[in-house]
This record gives C-alpha cells, structure tokens and sequence, in this order.
C-alpha cells in the first residue's frame, strides 16, 4: 500500500539571469507503507529537493505529491504545520542548538508543539532511551561525538511521534563504523515504531546495509527504480553502475587492459543460494572447461540477501564453452559475454 505518491513532480529554480535550472523533472514514484525507501545520487542530482518537496518546505513547479491520502498542495498554512508533525527530519550537520543540552534539543520541538512540562519531560526520557543516550541527557552538542549528535538529531525527528522520517544524508559526514551504528538504530526504530523512512544519501553501501527499495537519481531524473537486491545485482543505467562499482572494483579497474582473453570472457551476476553452489568446480567437472577467474565480488543486501559477481576467462574447446554457457543460462543467474 503506497503511503506516498509522487506524480510529475518538476522543481525549476530561477537563476541570474534568464536561465532556470530543473531540479526535479517528471519524477514518478510511490512508497510504501512501513519501507526504508534509499534515494542516491551524485550532488546536485535533485535528491534534497525531492526530499524538501514531500515535506512541502519547497512548492513543486508542478506535479502532486499525496501523503496518506491528502495531497499537499490542497493544504493550508495551519493544516501544513500540523502535517509536518508526522514527517520528521535528520540532517546531515545535525542541526543542533548548541546553547541547549542534549534534553533541551529534543524537547524543543515538544515546547513549539505546545506539550505540557510533564508531558514533555516524559517524552524527552523516553526518547532518549530508545537512542541510548539516558547518561547524556545534561551534556551539550559540544560535549558529543558525531555518532552522539546524530543520535540526538533522530531522538529529536521523533519527538512528535511521526509516521515517516526523512533522513537527507544523514550519515555522510561520519566514519564508517559509526555509520552502521546509525543505520541499525534507524532501522531498529523503524521496526519497533513502524516508521516508513526515506534516505537520501551518495553511498551504495548505505542503500544496501538497509533499504528495501532504490530509486536512483540524475540531473533531476529518476533513471532507475527498483528493489535494491535487483538494482544492485543487475544495474542497467551507467549511473548506478557507476555507484556499483564503487562498492567493489569494476572489471575495467581490475584487468590489466593489455591481458588477452584465450576463451570467453564472461561477468557472472548471482543472487540467493547459487551464490554457494560450486559454479566453477561444476563447469569444470561437467564441461572440461578452463575457467580462469579474474575478479570476485559477494556482497550482502540487508544482512540477509547474498549477490556477487565473478568475472572470468571461460577456455577450451568452444563447443564445452557453448554448453557451459548454456548450463549457466539455465541456473538463477544472469550473466554477459564481454569479450
């Protein structure tokens, strides 16, 4: 069931001058109740606006965007406001106030929302227990780690007890370990919560670690949609190869440019539980093969879905090549002859 709906959505800026710039053009798309919805794109690809769009902090040149049946555009200032009370937001600079401690942050948007002190003070305990930060509550943003200020940030988008949670990069500018930190609360949160969440980030290895569904953006355009396991496994448009291979060397950085192909040289892409069948040992046992392996790539979609690619140099007699072709046409795995 679609919680959001996106139809035509177009955002043009005016510049100096009489040029525009198109941030987002035609862009259609729905997501659904109870996903992690991952958006990624190079700067500049129109992943903030779209973001800043569904929550209406940007007016659409043109387009709709329905939220839980209500479409934003027929809403006045006072039904906007207390519609943004179910989106909440985490940024990628956290946003913090830095005069107040880390109670004081969260509690902030309660205070706005008109909450009573014992209300608030209540909400403010809960909410840091869910982010772990009980024992931080009297320090400042100052005092904190970029993994700590982050985890106010989402104690603080929760305040309100949203149905959606936007996240607009929100683990860019921290290290690799305290990123999946942040993606496993997230995703935690969203279980426990039954939050849908849209994430917009540069990272493959964010969309991956937790998303359900992809869609991948370029100058304003969505050039490809889809479940991650698909989009990952078999990228179809240069952009999300491009974004592939930076989670693992593409083939063209991996083989020297001078090496000469004897057979057939192949790029295997595998999914599920072929990805622990003995492929190379069957084609050499079934087909008197030589397959001579030049790169290897498994990766894990969500700590629960297998995806890898093996690139090889398939020689021998080209008839066993042909039918070693054939058997791996007939497996559940897609793959390509380069050369």
């Amino acid at each position: 069931m679609a919680l959001i709906e996106v139809r035509g959505l177009t955002k043009t800026f005016d510049v100096k001058g009489p040029d525009q710039v198109e941030a987002l053009v035609d862009v259609d798309l729905d997501i659904e109740v109870g996903e992690i919805f991952g958006v990624i794109g190079l700067s500049g690809a129109g992943k903030s606006t779209f973001i800043r769009c569904l929550n209406r902090l940007e007016v659409p040149t043109s387009g709709t965007v329905v939220v839980d049946g209500r479409d934003l555009s027929d809403l006045g200032r006072e039904e906007l406001r207390g519609f943004r009370r179910n989106m909440g937001m985490i940024f990628q600079s956290f946003n913090l106030l830095s005069s107040r401690t880390v109670a004081g942050n969260v509690a902030f948007s309660l205070e706005v929302a008109g909450k009573s002190k014992t209300e608030i003070k209540k909400r403010v305990s809960e909410l840091l227990e869910m982010v772990g930060l009980v024992d931080k509550a009297n320090a400042y943003p100052a005092q904190l780690s970029g993994g700590q200020k982050q985890r106010v940030g989402i104690a603080r988008a929760l305040a309100n007890s949203p149905k959606i949670l936007l996240s607009d990069e929100a683990t860019s500018s921290l290290d690799p370990q305290t990123t999946s930190s942040i993606l496993a609360l997230i995703e935690d949160l969203k279980n426990r919560l039954g939050l849908t969440v849209i994430l917009i980030t540069h990272e493959m290895k964010v969309i991956t670690e937790i998303c359900d569904r992809v869609a991948v953006m370029e100058s304003g355009h969505v050039v490809e949609l889809g479940p991650v396991l698909e989009v990952f496994s078999n990228p179809k448009h240069p952009t999300t190869k491009n974004f592939v291979d930076a989670v693992h060397s593409s083939y063209e950085r991996f083989v020297d440019p001078d090496f000469k192909v004897k057979g057939k040289l192949v790029r295997i892409l595998f999914m599920g539980d072929i990805t622990t069948e003995p492929l190379v040992y069957n084609l050499i046992k079934r087909f008197n093969v030589e397959p001579n392996i030049l790169q290897a790539n498994l990766d894990v979609i969500k700590k629960n879905q297998t995806t890898g690619t093996l690139i090889m140099d398939l020689g021998g007699d080209q008839a066993d090549v042909d039918k070693a072709l054939a058997y791996m046409g007939s497996l559940n795995l897609a793959f390509e002859v380069l050369k």
